[in-house]
C-alpha cells in the first residue's frame, strides 16, 4: 500500500459549499445539511453558533459571515486555494505511510473550512479540517494588521500539507503524563517531525519546521553551540513551563539562546536527537519509536553528540 498508489485522499471543500450558500440569499440549506457531522463540528467549535438543529442556526451562520472584510478574506482564500490536487496527492502519500506504520489509525474525513482567522486545525469525530484562510501567504495585507512577522511566516500555502499531518499526529499521539521536562518535550516534538519527514520526503527540511533557508542554516551551523548552551544553563531536565515554552513555542527567537536564533529551536534539537536515535537503532519501527516514552533511555540510546 505504501507510496500513495492505493490510497486516495480527497479534501472535502466545505469552504466552497459554504461560500456558495452565503452568496446566494435564496440558496437551500440542504447542501450544507448533507454533511451534518462536519456542520455540527464547525458550528460548535469554529464559529461558536451552536448545534445544527438549534433554533436560528442558519441565521447566525449568515450573520457571522456578514462582515465585508471577512467575506473579502473568504473570496481571496478561494482564489489562492482554488486547486488542491497537489495537496491531495501529497496527503495520499503521507497518510499511506502513517496507516501502514500504525495499524490502529484510521483515515479521517478531510476538509477545508474558513474561520475568520480563528480556529486553525480541527480534529474531532473522525474529522480533520484546516482553516484555509490562514494560508494566503505572509505578505497578504490583512495579515499585517493581526499577526507578527514570525507568525505570518507560517501562513503560506506550503504549510497546508505539513499542518494537516501534524494536526492529525498531535491528536493521535498526545504527549502523556502531567509533569514533563524539556527533554520530554523536545523528544516528543522531534519524533513527530522525524515521522513527518518520512511522510513528506520531497519536502525540504526547513519547510517541516516552518523555517526560512537562513533560519534552518543557522540551526544546522549552530547545533553544537545550541546543545552546549542548553547543558551549561542546566535546562535539559527543567520542568519550568516558562523555560520549556521558550524552546518549543512559536516566537521571534528562542529566548534562552540568542536573538539571532529562530523560534522553536527546541523542536529542531529534538528532531536531531531522534535522527541520531534512529541511526543507532535502525530496526526500530515508527510504532516502537512512539511507544518509547522513557525520555532518558531514548536519549541514552541516541548517543547524540553534535
Amino acid at each position: 500500500m505504501f507510496g500513495g498508489d492505493s490510497l486516495s485522499v480527497k479534501i472535502n471543500r466545505f469552504d466552497v459549499d459554504l461560500y456558495q450558500y452565503l452568496k446566494n440569499k435564496e440558496s437551500d440549506e440542504k447542501l450544507l445539511r448533507n454533511d451534518s457531522l462536519f456542520l455540527n463540528v464547525f458550528g460548535e467549535n469554529v464559529v461558536f453558533i451552536g448545534h445544527l438543529d438549534s433554533v436560528g442556526f442558519f441565521d447566525r451562520l449568515r450573520s457571522f459571515f456578514s462582515e465585508p472584510t471577512l467575506m473579502d478574506l473568504y473570496q481571496k482564500e478561494l482564489e489562492v486555494l482554488a486547486d488542491v490536487t497537489s495537496y491531495e496527492k501529497e496527503l495520499s502519500y503521507g497518510f499511506d505511510l502513517l496507516l501502514e506504520e500504525f495499524s490502529q489509525l484510521k483515515l479521517p474525513k478531510i476538509y477545508m473550512h474558513v474561520s475568520g482567522l480563528n480556529q486553525n486545525i480541527i480534529v474531532a469525530d473522525s474529522v480533520l479540517s484546516l482553516s484555509a484562510d490562514k494560508y494566503l501567504g505572509a505578505d497578504y495585507p490583512l495579515y499585517q494588521e493581526f499577526f507578527y512577522d514570525y507568525q505570518r511566516q507560517q501562513m503560506s500555502p506550503e504549510r497546508v500539507v505539513p499542518d494537516y499531518l501534524l494536526g492529525f499526529m498531535y491528536s493521535e499521539f498526545p504527549l502523556k503524563g502531567e509533569q514533563h521536562t524539556l527533554l520530554d518535550r523536545i523528544l516528543y516534538e522531534g519524533k513527530l517531525r522525524y515521522i513527518l519527514s518520512k511522510a513528506l520526503p520531497k519536502r525540504e527540511m526547513r519547510e517541516l519546521f516552518g523555517y526560512t533557508k537562513e533560519q534552518y542554516c543557522w540551526c544546522a551551523g549552530s547545533e553544537s553551540r545550541i546543545w552546549t548552551a542548553i547543558l551549561q544553563q542546566k535546562q535539559l531536565y527543567t520542568t519550568d513551563y516558562m523555560i520549556i515554552s521558550q524552546y518549543i513555542n512559536d516566537a521571534p527567537y528562542t529566548i534562552p539562546l540568542t536573538d539571532s536564533s529562530p523560534g522553536r529551536v527546541g523542536v529542531w534539537v529534538g528532531y536531531r536527537i531522534i535522527v541520531s536515535y534512529m541511526k543507532n537503532n535502525p530496526k526500530t519501527s515508527f510504532q516502537e519509536l512512539m511507544e518509547q516514552t522513557d525520555a532518558q533511555e531514548l536519549f541514552k540510546e541516541a548517543r547524540y553528540k553534535p
